[in-house]
């Protein structure tokens, strides 16, 4: 009889150090090929090696967990598995996709931990990555508020209530439809990027104090705005980031990998 590993993985994230698996497996092997003093347990026709013991309890990540605790569910997974047979749960289709589909992310996870498990990149090629990432990085924050309006009208009139003298935060909380409003438009210390590309551009360009003299359309409707403040960044160290910026690394080094082998499969999409 063959080995047959239940085993549950997701390819979406690549764990590329020695970690655990949580998983469930059983072991059905023939007694004429492990000798007497090998054999764990036998469940029926399926025989429990102390070697599978040894490998259940290192994928389960349990060293402490009593050798006997880990043999009663092993016997307990066979057990279970043996009826699930008998009453035909193996033969259908949806399980049989299940089953296939573990194997191939299985098959995958353990390809990727072999090819970049022990990958590692030297000094000159983690500066090069920082350098890179810090100058792609935003190096201001703003602090503003804004009053948030249907119409390019109404907006227009709340800019000139405001050249009139007119308090920022009093007209933010009397006509602002945004959810800022009672807070006087506030919307704290951002990065330009988290905002929509009108708002931010429109942002980029005041000076401390400014307040908007064009209304600023987005899809939410007409801003007017103000800047109360903006501060540089302080950008993280090299070594805080040295973890960081080997794991960018290696998704890259995988990303070129899994693209490279699409360039040279047959792949033909209906």
């Amino acid at each position: 009889m063959h080995r047959l590993l239940i085993l549950t993985v997701t390819l979406s994230v690549f764990t590329l150090t020695a970690c655990n698996e949580n998983t469930s497996s059983t072991a059905t092997s023939s007694t004429a090929n492990i000798p007497a003093d090998q054999i764990a347990a036998t469940v029926n026709d399926t025989v429990i090696s102390k070697d599978d013991l040894t490998q259940f309890k290192t994928l389960k990540g349990n060293p402490q967990v009593p050798d006997d605790k880990i043999l009663d569910e092993m016997i307990a997974t066979e057990l279970l598995r043996e009826e699930a047979i008998k009453a035909g749960i193996a033969d259908k289709k949806d399980v049989r996709f299940q089953i296939e589909l573990q194997e191939s992310e299985l098959l995958a996870r353990l390809l990727m931990r072999e090819k970049f498990g022990s990958i590692s990149f030297s000094e000159k090629e983690l500066k090069t990555a920082y350098d890179t990432q810090m100058n792609d990085s935003e190096s201001r924050e703003f602090k503003a508020r804004h009053i948030l309006l249907k119409t390019e009208d109404e907006a227009k009139a709340v800019i000139e209530a405001l050249r009139n003298g007119g308090d920022f935060v009093a007209l933010a909380k009397e006509r602002s439809t945004g959810p800022t409003g009672p807070n006087g438009g506030d919307l704290g210390w951002f990065q330009a990027s988290r905002m929509v590309p009108p708002f931010a551009d429109a942002v980029k360009l005041m000076n401390q104090g400014d307040v908007s003299v064009t209304p600023v359309q987005t899809d939410f409707g007409f801003h007017v705005i103000k800047l109360d403040d903006t501060r540089e960044i302080e950008k993280p160290s090299f070594e805080s980031k040295r973890d960081e910026l080997q794991q960018s690394l290696i998704r890259e080094a995988i990303n070129n990998y899994i693209q490279e082998i699409q360039t040279a499969a047959t792949i033909n999409k209906s």
